[in-house]
């Protein structure tokens, strides 16, 4: 029974927020406001060989609701606000955080300097060009060996034509535990545009992941190399992102441990408003440990979009952890994705 009121009231609260935000954007003067919703209803089914425990279920996910509010003080200086609500399946209450507040100071399009929370450079740079973040984010996050967004100082701008960068100077904690450590942590990245539809990309992290919370200092600093390949055009998108991580789980550890993980997909535009993609992850968490664990997830759909800020998407989706070649846990999942932008 309560698992039936959270899922009524999780649907009641999806289609309310849908009707709420039917609401065009409004803008006035210099203050902007407007947002972004993720929803999902699908039917979940696990298996875990290890327990010999089988589970279906059909609910609806709020996976996320953005509310955004700019103000924009003159041509440089700006300030940004953006609240994230999600309220997953088993959850009795939703979840909320604040995942942008900064201050934002425009130099010129070689600097533009923000203080406070915002996006990282490789997790936001992937989700541009992959485009369908609003179904699943890819295999680092996936994995918790990646941020979506931090606090501390942000920087990007343009080194020189067809070059970009972007530095991260922030708490290592994440925008959903405001904390610091004993150490500031960094990302950066360089982006070559090849062309006027392709990217390579180069990142790395260094940091502590703002522990500070233990007596003692980590053993291990926590380091990851991204390597990002993209194209994306009117027609097709294809992608890949490969990531190799040291220490994100092991920091007070006596060990050391690596994880691997890479990402790839494709979608290709088949009419005005239909699409199809496909997306493929492979991931090794434990590769000095347990070199013979491997995580993958794959998904397949059909995208509708009848209108610029509505997408809907038919999807199926599977997700596994093999040791050995055995499989030890599987979920297979299949329903309807949606974004609404206002």
């Amino acid at each position: 029974m309560n698992s039936l009121w959270a899922s009524s009231r999780r649907l009641s609260l999806v289609c309310g927020l849908a009707l709420v935000t039917a609401v065009p954007a409004v803008s006035a003067g210099d203050f902007t406001f407007g947002g972004k919703l993720f929803a999902d209803f699908s039917q979940l089914r696990q298996h875990d060989r290890t327990a010999h425990a089988d589970s279906h279920a059909s609910d609806a996910d709020l996976k996320r609701l953005y509310l955004d509010a700019d103000y924009a003080f003159d041509p440089a200086w700006s300030a940004h606000l953006t609240t994230d609500v999600n309220w997953l399946r088993g959850q009795r209450d939703p979840d909320v955080w604040v995942k942008h507040a900064y201050l934002q100071r425009k130099f010129s399009n070689a600097a533009l300097l923000r203080v406070g929370v915002d996006d990282m450079p490789m997790m936001a740079l992937t989700s541009q060009w992959y485009g369908y973040r609003y179904i699943d984010p890819i295999a680092t996050s996936l994995q918790k060996i990646d941020s979506a967004a931090d606090w501390g100082l942000h920087l990007q701008g343009v080194l020189a034509p067809r070059l970009d960068y972007a530095v991260s100077v922030v708490s290592g904690g994440g925008y959903k535990q405001p904390t610091h450590g004993r150490r500031a942590d960094v990302e950066a990245l360089l982006a070559w545009h090849t062309s006027a539809h392709t990217l390579l990309a180069l990142g790395g992290y260094d940091g502590q992941l703002a522990a500070g919370d233990e007596p003692r200092a980590p053993y291990h600093t926590a380091r990851r190399i991204d390597l990002l390949a993209a194209y994306a055009g009117d027609i097709w998108r294809i992608g890949t992102r490969y990531s190799y991580a040291s220490n994100w789980a092991s920091l007070y550890s006596t060990n050391s441990e690596r994880t691997r993980s890479w990402s790839a997909w494709v979608s290709v535009r088949v009419a005005a408003q239909w699409s199809v993609f496909a997306r493929y992850d492979h991931g090794q968490p434990a590769s000095l440990r347990d070199p013979t664990r491997h995580t993958i997830y794959a998904d397949a759909g059909v995208q509708w979009q009848p209108v610029k800020r509505l997408r809907l998407a038919l999807v199926m989706k599977r997700n596994a952890l093999r040791r050995e070649g055995r499989e030890l846990r599987s979920g297979n999942e299949a329903g309807v994705w949606s974004e609404f932008a206002f």
